[in-house]
């Protein structure tokens, strides 16, 4: 008779998870808070925090195809995910946790536009800036794709750097045998 072993939830995974968790409920909190509130005029001409629903994708790209955001959406997530749970030896935990913020952020939005059919965005600062309206699971999204690029980039340049030290070595090396 075969026994499986119970996996452990061990720590770090039990802070991603909860990363997940505090971001969701807090945008969600945050999305209710502000459909009830409407506007808020935090800061006179820079910060309005005033509701809009954004049927649209990323900067308005696309009209009313809920659906295929929600799929593309799923799609991506899950591949998020399983890259967050299958990879362990290849990946560190800051990426893990930036990966956690998309996936977070992701997942809220998703909620929204299941649920209402649009995303709830809030945080407006058109008066000085021309960009988006958006939300925290927006700006949660946003810190985890340019913190994945950045750990990305600083990873290659490393490795570009021993591989020209080591290819350096090999060259003196070979000088030295002749």
């Amino acid at each position: 008779m075969l026994v499986k072993k119970k996996k452990k939830i061990t720590k770090e995974v039990a802070l991603l998870i909860s990363i997940v968790i505090i971001i969701i409920l807090v945008d969600q909190t945050l999305k209710i808070w502000m459909q009830q509130m409407q506007e808020i005029n935090i800061i006179p001409g820079i910060l309005n925090l005033k509701v809009s629903q954004n049927r649209d994708a990323a900067y308005g790209i696309g009209s009313n195809a809920t659906l295929m955001y929600v799929l593309t959406n799923l799609i991506i997530l899950g591949i998020i995910f399983k890259f967050i749970t299958t990879q362990n030896e290849w990946v560190d935990r800051k990426l893990k946790i930036f990966l956690s913020f998309i996936l977070a952020g992701g997942i809220s939005n998703v909620i929204d536009r299941i649920t209402k059919g649009y995303v709830v965005e809030f945080m407006d600062f058109t008066q000085i800036i021309h960009i988006p309206v958006f939300n925290l699971a927006d700006i949660c999204v946003l810190i985890g794709w340019v913190s994945v690029a950045a750990i990305f980039a600083i990873f290659t340049v490393r490795e570009w750097r021993s591989n020209k030290v080591e290819k350096v070595l090999k060259d003196e090396e070979k000088k030295g045998r002749e």
